[in-house]
């Protein structure tokens, strides 16, 4: 639980999702198929229509309804995607909830850019080994590398990278490690574990596209693809990936955690504050906890709470040592905050494990708003890094 001291900048309080909206998902789940109002809603939730319809928009940025809808139509794609292409959209959209068939078309359109029977049609006319099992061995490598992947480290991401190379010719439609490695190759080009930068997230977006393609309904992969994407400045579309995961898996800490992320990159800190909260909430432990930590740490930043924001990510680097990338923050931030001291101790540890880092490298890393890159920028340079 985050919350800031008495006075003037006292920081918003950050909670977890409510229990009455964690009650609401799980019960959508069990109740596919019965028409939704909010009244209901509300009388499931325990609480007045006009709090439950404040925590949807405060958590999940949408309205009861809104959101009923979505998760419905995410549950209607997992069925058509999971047929054999011969199965009956009005069936398969009557046991999810929809009544109207001709706005349940419209709406499923809108969402996912072809209608209901298309998506059928591309199914009948897939690759043949489409729907091939997955080979075991690329199941075991990619989920063997995903701490390494999460540690956001060079020597992690590379030996990553290898296995998920040898995951993928194994088994060319198995999305999983193709979203792994794009993000692998976004963390490379963004926090310059390479020298190949164009090329990794050349890589990266491409991979992320394939995913995106191969699995629709894998809130997972979605959301490292949306990771990956993220890195690349391509900030909407990965907002998309990550709103279609968060449908599939309004539970899934990894989801939360790169939509903690997603905020603040665009200087929400308030919002990105509740998101960490509630990723620690759902996964108080690694590979998630030191992500969370510094990305609460950057949210501090965004605010101007420069102590903050230097505790909360030396903390996270100091659990995970080789994400000495998150240092530069902490120096930027120390330097804000009148440690400068500190934040050249910081810059100089950076350059030793980075020699050729540089304030360039460093502000292109993120896609955080530019005021906010300035100021890391300019916290970075009176710290002693070369500007060039």
């Amino acid at each position: 639980m985050l919350e800031g001291p008495s006075g003037d900048d006292r920081a918003p309080r950050a909670t977890a999702l409510p229990r009455d909206l964690a009650r609401i998902l799980e019960w959508c789940r069990g109740h596919a198929q019965e028409p939704v109002q909010l009244p209901a809603l509300a009388e499931v939730a325990g609480v007045p229509a006009r709090t439950l319809e404040a925590h949807f928009r405060r958590f999940l940025g949408v309205t009861p309804l809104t959101w009923v809808r979505q998760a419905r139509l995410e549950r209607v794609r997992c069925a058509l995607l999971a047929s054999d292409g011969r199965t009956s959209v009005s069936r398969v959209a009557l046991d999810c909830g929809f009544t109207q068939l001709g706005r349940f078309a419209a709406q499923y359109s809108r969402r996912f850019g072809e209608l209901p029977s298309e998506t059928l049609q591309r199914i009948r006319h897939s690759r043949p080994d489409a729907f091939e099992d997955v080979d075991d061995e690329a199941t075991r490598l990619a989920w063997r590398v995903l701490p390494a992947v999460f540690a956001v480290a060079p020597g992690p991401c590379s030996r990553a990278i290898d296995d998920l190379e040898q995951a993928q010719e194994l088994a060319p439609s198995y999305a999983f490690p193709k979203a792994l490695a794009a993000w692998c190759f976004g963390q490379r080009a963004a926090h310059h574990f390479s020298s190949t930068v164009d090329v990794d997230a050349a890589r990266a977006v491409r991979l992320a596209m394939d995913v995106r393609r191969l699995a629709p309904t894998d809130a997972l992969s979605l959301t490292l693809a949306a990771g990956a994407l993220t890195l690349a400045h391509r900030l909407d579309e990965a907002r998309g990936l990550l709103d279609d995961a968060l449908a599939l898996e309004p539970g899934s800490p990894w989801v939360w955690l790169r939509r903690a992320w997603a905020s603040a990159y665009e200087g929400d800190a308030v919002a990105a504050l509740r998101q960490f909260a509630t990723t620690l909430h759902l996964m108080p432990f690694e590979p998630v906890r030191h992500l969370a930590f510094i990305g609460i740490g950057c949210a501090h930043f965004a605010a101007g709470r420069y102590d903050r924001a230097a505790r909360w990510v030396q903390t996270g680097v100091e659990a995970s040592p080789d994400s000495y990338w998150a240092a530069r923050v902490a120096a930027a931030a120390a330097v804000h905050a009148g440690a400068k001291a500190e934040g050249r101790k910081i810059v100089h540890r950076l350059l030793r494990k980075d020699p050729s880092l540089t304030v360039r490298v460093a502000r292109r890393a993120w896609p955080f708003p530019r005021a906010m890159m300035e100021r890391v920028a300019d916290g970075l340079a009176i710290a002693g890094m070369p500007r060039d």
